[in-house]
């Protein structure tokens, strides 16, 4: 006798055999039993699961001269014939080859004449899909009222390129993938009486490859024993199946997967290049991978991920010590990021290439602290007021640098003296303090009085300029930084005439009204509260301290939202006359809308306070932007950088993370 393949020779003859798809062979038993047997079905499934095979056996039970439960008995001549293929009352159609309207018309003429040795003429069309639309509205009529002696079976794995007004006509059946335990069962049944000798571990194998459809198993099965079954004597291996297979073993996936799992980026790649020098399926990997990560996900969801896993116990059991002390959050986002490029893999021209990178960034985005923790942490922080002191800690514009302002210059006795800003009430206890520098306090009522130059410096100030007094150094704790002192113009005579006219205002009233403004546009300009605004000297040089007072400007200009999303812009230099600042390219783009909405207040206030009148915005990715790094230092360098700063310790301690990844890109700039 001819040789057959496994996939022929172990195809089921009864309902009984048919593994996996119980549902199906009891519901036919009983249509068969009780009569109730319509005149249409429609088997539907992915490949290799016995759709067709079912359809065989249904035809031989229904013609079956002496049925057995709803069984066909295989050993009356109808069941023979129908099994060696000679029953001319069975006809076998292929719709992807027959899919013109000409074959379904000789359908609909055939399907007149009655059977000739059977009960039923029984029509199986496999991949009906297939057929073109003129030959299913050929058939339309025939199968919604068919003769009494004729039955349609349809087959098909695309039931949604099939027409609604078919299978409104069918009964359908569904058909789902057969689980690997139950495959891996009937590949030893058949290994057993083949006389074949193969590991349990290398069946697992085989029915792991054949994805839920037992016809690709006992392909596989017939694949592995010509391979490696020349000699008898010799057990085929788990090895063996997987070098054949291009699989990975369940060690070396755990090895990788727990690399994953950990953030081990060097021992991914290791693994990554080892199964690509080994000759390892990448795409097999990718998609072991996604399953291995899913089992651990459903083990850290599930109390029994057994129940809704279609693995052995054993891999289960690794999927459950792997998901111990693991995040579900962090799993669910591989999950997201890995499964989302799987179809690009199938394109790729170099593959392992195109898995380390998605590999890489996949890991990074899962082991960074999410903005929406961040958010959510920093709300529960405002609510429960762990951080209610963090308002008396003295803010940057109001801490000295290091570096010490040059020394006032003399000042000269025949200048005039400069107006004095009036007193506030609030000034704190710091700024009574007397500095490095020789500055006499004055008392109150001096600071009142405003007294213009005598008649003989007025008439020389009609003859020559006046001589310019240097400003006295104001107390180093009310600068943002020491700077150098501006020269003041001296005051007009209009001016003159508005300070006799303050002082004849009550005390209360001069506490709040506002300073005389000098005439020269470079004097250094003082608002109602005593702050200082005007940046020169070493403070122009200084972005941080600029922004920050630009953003209490607006503040004080109740401008609250844009003061509060300004804070989220960084700082990073002045170059060429610009305030360098970026903002998050992901994150920040609310606030960079803000910013450029308000971006002529801005501009104007910032002529105010400093020499700038420009800004220059940069998009910059990732959760930091750098102020004050280099472009060379190297990665490494800059982890080392970042991980001593506190905030960047009591995030890490709040939300149990690590620095993972620091980046700096300035292509993305707008200037205003």
């Amino acid at each position: 006798m001819a040789y057959q393949v496994t996939a022929r020779k172990w195809r089921p003859m009864r309902f009984s055999d048919m593994v996996g798809q119980e549902h199906i062979a009891r519901t036919l038993r009983n249509a068969i039993i009780t009569g109730r047997i319509a005149h249409a079905y429609l088997f539907v499934g992915p490949r290799g699961i016995g759709k067709t095979t079912s359809a065989r056996i249904f035809a031989k039970a229904l013609n079956c001269e002496h049925p057995i439960d709803g069984e066909p008995c295989c050993q009356c001549r109808s069941c023979k014939s129908i099994a060696d293929e000679s029953n001319v009352d069975i006809i076998e159609i292929d719709a992807a080859t027959h899919t013109q309207v000409d074959k379904a018309r000789e359908i609909c003429e055939d399907v007149l004449h009655l059977p000739i040795a059977s009960k039923y003429k029984i029509y199986i069309i496999d991949e009906v899909h297939m057929l073109s639309k003129s030959a299913w509205n050929a058939l339309l009529k025939t199968i919604e009222e068919p003769p009494a002696h004729a039955k349609f079976i349809f087959a098909t794995t695309e039931v949604n390129k099939v027409l609604p007004t078919v299978i409104s006509r069918c009964q359908r059946f569904d058909l789902k993938r057969i689980p690997s335990d139950l495959i891996a069962k009937r590949l030893a049944y058949i290994a057993g009486e083949e006389k074949i000798r193969i590991s349990e571990a290398a069946l697992n194998v085989i029915a792991r490859a054949a994805d839920g459809g037992m016809r690709d198993a006992q392909s596989l099965l017939d694949q592995l024993v010509s391979f490696f079954g020349t000699d008898q004597q010799q057990e085929i291996t788990e090895e063996q199946a997987l070098t054949l297979f291009g699989m990975t073993s369940p060690g070396e996936m755990i090895d990788l997967v727990r690399s994953i799992l950990d953030d081990d980026r060097k021992n991914v790649i290791l693994n990554i290049h080892r199964f690509a020098q080994q000759g390892k399926n990448l795409e097999s990997l990718y998609e072991e991978v996604l399953a291995w990560l899913r089992g651990i996900m459903l083990s850290l969801i599930l109390p029994d991920p057994e129940k809704v896993l279609d693995e052995n116990p054993e891999r289960v059991a690794d999927y459950k010590n792997l998901a111990q002390g693991r995040k579900s959050g962090i799993v669910q986002t591989l999950l997201e990021k890995l499964s989302e490029s799987s179809y690009l893999l199938r394109e790729s021209i170099n593959k392992q290439v195109f898995i380390e990178t998605i590999m890489l960034k996949s890991m990074r985005a899962a082991h960074s602290i999410p903005i929406e923790s961040l958010i959510v942490r920093l709300n529960q922080i405002r609510r429960t007021g762990e951080l209610a002191g963090i308002e008396k800690v003295p803010s940057l514009a109001s801490v000295p640098l290091e570096k010490t302002a040059p020394a006032p210059a003399p000042v000269s006795p025949e200048a005039p003296a400069a107006p004095v800003a009036p007193a506030q009430e609030n000034v704190p206890a710091s700024a009574e303090k007397k500095t490095s520098d020789p500055v006499e306090k004055i008392p109150p009522a001096e600071e009142k009085s405003l007294v213009p130059p005598p008649p003989a410096e007025k008439e020389k100030e009609a003859k020559e300029p006046p001589a310019v007094k240097e400003r006295e150094p104001v107390p180093q704790e009310k600068l943002p930084e020491e700077v150098p002192p501006a020269p003041v113009s001296a005051p007009k005579q209009e001016d003159i005439a508005e300070e006799k006219t303050e002082e004849k205002l009550p005390a209360e009233e001069l506490s709040s009204a506002p300073s005389p403004v000098p005439a020269s546009s470079e004097a250094p300009a003082e608002e109602e509260n005593g702050e200082k605004l005007f940046f020169s000297g070493e403070e122009k040089d200084h972005p941080q301290k600029i922004w920050e007072a630009l953003s209490q400007t607006a503040r004080k200009a109740k401008k609250i939202t844009l003061a509060e999303l300004m804070l989220l812009g960084v700082p990073q230099k002045i170059e060429k006359g610009e305030l360098v600042v970026a903002f998050d390219q992901e994150y920040g783009e609310t606030a960079l809308a803000a910013v450029c909405g308000e971006i002529r207040y801005l501009m104007d206030r910032l002529s105010e306070i400093s020499p700038l009148s420009e800004f220059r915005f940069l998009r910059v990715p990732g959760i930091r932007a750098f102020t004050g790094a280099t472009k060379e230092k190297a990665l490494s360098e800059l982890k080392k950088e970042v991980a001593p700063n506190e905030t960047v310790k009591m995030a890490s301690a709040l939300f149990e993370g690590k620095v993972v990844d620091v980046l700096e890109n300035t292509e993305n700039e707008q200037t205003y």
